[in-house]
């Protein structure tokens, strides 16, 4: 049987490999169903939540396989969607390249049917907060929008709602772009800056470099990156339009920042203001230059200057991204649980700072790449004391060598409470582990929730003093 993976035919036999914990798994195997194959589930865990999926999910004609990975559920299939979660040495994708099985996955099933415009958004850091300021300009203008990919929610799950004349903002990840096929296509491509993270799933900076410049090679229409990004500069595309970012004032084909506005400039007329800069909800540098990246996505795709202004003038930071959670004890608390890599962690620290308030770093987990003295030295220049739990813990108390009183735990709860003792009324503590979470939890959005319920506690206790 010879096809297009992502496009498979009725009566075609589907593997689809990882099930997850956001939708991409279950969804994949609803929009196949809908389309007439069978369907095989296979996932390595059995956790109660998955088994709760499969025994809900509502159609008999599906074979989970749940708790374990076998060659036989290769048996009789005639292609594999993957998770992207699940790397390339897995023992079950290995076995199903070498017997020349198509393979493809969640996203690639939604660019290959889907038959409105795609906007493609990747970076290393920013990508959700871009791509949901793309959709609120989208939406004020009465353009009628999606919104989905890796910020959680899969867009196969819209499949009733899909139309020709709409547009849909996918946020993609280096996992994902890494295995797209070449034929895939998207509108536009808007990169937040490239940096680095990932390099214990893609090995090299060059492969992680590489994948992300997938999405620039995929666009047809535009592409959008930061004036000074040397990495995204230098992506190939055959898009016909290029614009860039900055905080500067614009030319030609950019956004930026002119007289303290968010300013548009799609073509050679005058620049668009939109939005003050002291209006915005967003803290920091790199939330300017989002709001600039989305702008000119949303010129470019017909979005008026005053619906994107007032879209970005009432848009809150969004869950786990540089928020103030709450003031205890008169310190506030600022969550950017997002993070799991430095640069992330050095802008939320250099965005409070530029406040003019004393700010303690809590952070910590499992480390990427090795490099302790990069988190250290953004954590010496900015914050006045660290608070360190986990696996990373040890190695950064000896690369910070006291340049800032510093403290070392196990678990997230001692370390909150070493940076709330320390800080003083009208100080800042900064959640941002800049590390993985992998060494004690299964993922961020749970390091999230236990920060999130400690210092719920903690203001609860105050409240009860109080």
């Amino acid at each position: 049987m010879s096809f297009d993976p992502a496009l498979p035919p009725a009566g075609a036999r589907a593997l689809v490999h990882g099930l997850g914990r956001f939708g991409g798994g279950l969804e994949a195997a609803r929009h196949l169903r809908r389309r007439g194959c069978e369907v095989r589930v296979v996932d390595r865990s059995d956790a109660p939540d998955l088994r709760e999926v499969a025994a809900t999910f509502g159609d008999p004609g599906v074979d989970w396989r749940l708790g374990r990975e076998d060659a036989d559920a290769l048996l009789d299939v005639d292609l594999v969607v993957t998770s992207p979660a699940v790397p390339d040495h897995s023992p079950l994708l290995q076995q199903a390249r070498r017997r020349g099985l198509p393979t493809t996955q969640e996203c690639e099933l939604f660019l290959a049917a889907y038959p409105g415009r795609v906007v493609g958004v990747t970076g290393t850091n920013g990508k959700s907060s871009t791509a949901t300021l793309l959709h609120r300009a989208l939406a004020a203008a009465g353009v009628d929008a999606l919104l989905g990919g890796n910020i959680g929610h899969s867009l196969l799950a819209d499949e009733a709602a899909w139309r020709t004349d709409q547009v849909a903002v996918l946020e993609m990840s280096s996992f994902q772009l890494e295995r797209l096929a070449p034929q895939r296509r998207v509108h536009g491509a808007v990169l937040t800056r490239i940096g680095s993270d990932h390099l214990d799933r893609h090995g090299t900076l060059a492969r992680y470099h590489a994948a992300k410049a997938k999405l620039a090679q995929a666009a047809a229409d535009f592409v959008v990156h930061a004036a000074d990004d040397p990495i995204a500069g230098a992506f190939a595309s055959p898009a016909a339009r290029r614009g860039y970012f900055g905080v500067e004032e614009p030319g030609p084909g950019g956004a930026g920042l002119r007289g303290g506005y968010v300013t548009v400039r799609p073509d050679r007329a005058p620049g668009r203001p939109l939005v003050h800069r002291d209006a915005l909800r967003l803290l920091g540098r790199f939330q300017l230059e989002n709001v600039a990246a989305a702008a000119l996505a949303a010129a470019w795709l017909g979005a008026p200057a005053h619906a994107t202004g007032l879209a970005f003038a009432t848009a809150a930071p969004l869950p786990y991204r540089l928020q103030l959670l709450h003031t205890v004890g008169g310190v506030h608390v600022f969550d950017n649980s997002v993070s799991t890599e430095v640069e992330s962690t050095r802008q939320a620290l250099r965005a409070l700072g530029e406040r003019g308030r004393p700010v303690h770093w809590l952070g910590g987990g499992k480390s990427k790449d090795g490099d302790y003295g990069a988190v250290a030295r953004a954590v010496v220049e900015h914050a006045a004391s660290a608070h360190a739990f986990g696996a990373a813990a040890a190695p950064l108390r000896a690369a910070v060598d006291d340049a800032v009183p510093i403290t070392t735990h196990e678990r997230l709860d001692d370390a909150l409470a070493a940076a709330m003792a320390r800080a003083r009324p009208g100080d800042a503590v900064l959640f941002s582990p800049a590390f993985a979470s992998f060494d004690q939890y299964p993922n961020f959005r749970a390091r999230a929730r236990e920060f999130h319920e400690l210092v719920r506690q903690r203001r609860a206790a105050d409240g009860a003093r109080g």
